[in-house]
């Protein structure tokens, strides 16, 4: 296991592409990203309380990936063995991007302005 403080955006990426399963915060960006590698994902929001952020909204994004199949949740490091032993099972929901839809949306929305 290698663990890192801020990788660049190349390292991540190059990392995901290498890794069996990833261990990432609450965000999007990353969730998505580990997504799109077809990669199993435990994903532990970032929360208020300790000051890691100003309100819990990657909370709200991990459920909703966790309830939607997506990846897994960490919410108490105790738990991360047991978690990691549930991930070795995991069968992560196919994740398809929506991206390319909401785009052509959004230019049939400015076209028509």
């Amino acid at each position: 296991m290698e663990l890192y403080d801020m990788l660049s955006m190349d390292e991540f990426e190059n990392y995901i592409k290498r890794c069996d399963l990833l261990i990432t915060h609450g965000g999007v960006g990353s969730i998505i990203k580990g997504l799109d590698n077809n990669k199993k994902v435990i994903a532990a929001p970032r929360l208020s309380k300790y000051g890691e952020h100003h309100n819990d909204h990657q909370l709200q994004i991990v459920d909703n990936f966790c309830n939607s199949g997506y990846i897994l949740k960490l919410d108490d490091f105790d738990k991360l063995g047991e978690v990691y032993q549930k991930s070795k099972n995991f069968i992560p929901k196919k994740y398809i991007s929506n991206t390319k839809e909401f785009i052509k949306k959004l230019e049939n929305y400015i076209d028509k302005n």
